[in-house]
């Protein structure tokens, strides 16, 4: 049976055992093509890859912010199921966001980027309340620590994502 966390004691909301990727314009951020963390992948043309075939898949607990209490989880909505990929709408975008958090210190993507294409992510999503999520992660985002690049890049773009590929 696979487990929702390789650490004893701690359980995730999701868990995803396959490879996704998004393209996005944010060209030539990996000159070196080096591939350093376990969860994600930027390449120089603008993938980004969220390796959830690594060990016991990728682990995050959606929209934060969330706890437990009372044998319930309490906080931020996930969303109604889409009718397309079978997920909460926030799914994908949570995710891909929250693999970039993870690694923030040490890739050439800034906060502002990445906030960004979470926005586009829920929006592509159709998920109504987008821009209310969106205003939260900028709020809140910029107490979660360092990040390695600064500002961004105007008018990020996602040109395609692997979970609506076929």
């Amino acid at each position: 049976m696979k487990r929702s966390s390789l650490h004893i004691g701690r359980v995730y909301k999701f868990v995803h055992y396959e490879d996704v990727w998004i393209k996005t314009n944010l060209t030539g951020r990996n000159p070196d093509n080096e591939d350093p963390h376990e969860w994600l992948k930027i390449d120089n043309l603008g993938t980004i890859t969220v390796k959830g075939s690594r060990r016991g898949g990728f682990a995050w607990n959606g929209c934060s912010p969330k706890w437990n209490c009372l044998h319930f989880t309490w906080g931020t909505p996930d969303g109604k199921l889409d009718y397309f990929t079978e997920k909460p709408m926030t799914y994908y975008a949570s995710m891909v966001h929250d693999a970039i958090y993870f690694v923030k210190g040490s890739v050439n993507i800034s906060r502002k980027e990445t906030d960004v294409i979470f926005k586009l992510l829920l929006r592509e999503a159709k998920f109504m309340w987008c821009w209310k999520y969106f205003f939260w992660v900028r709020a809140v985002g910029w107490a979660l620590g360092k990040w390695e690049r600064k500002g961004g890049q105007r008018g990020v773009v996602i040109n395609g994502y692997s979970w609506m590929a076929e």
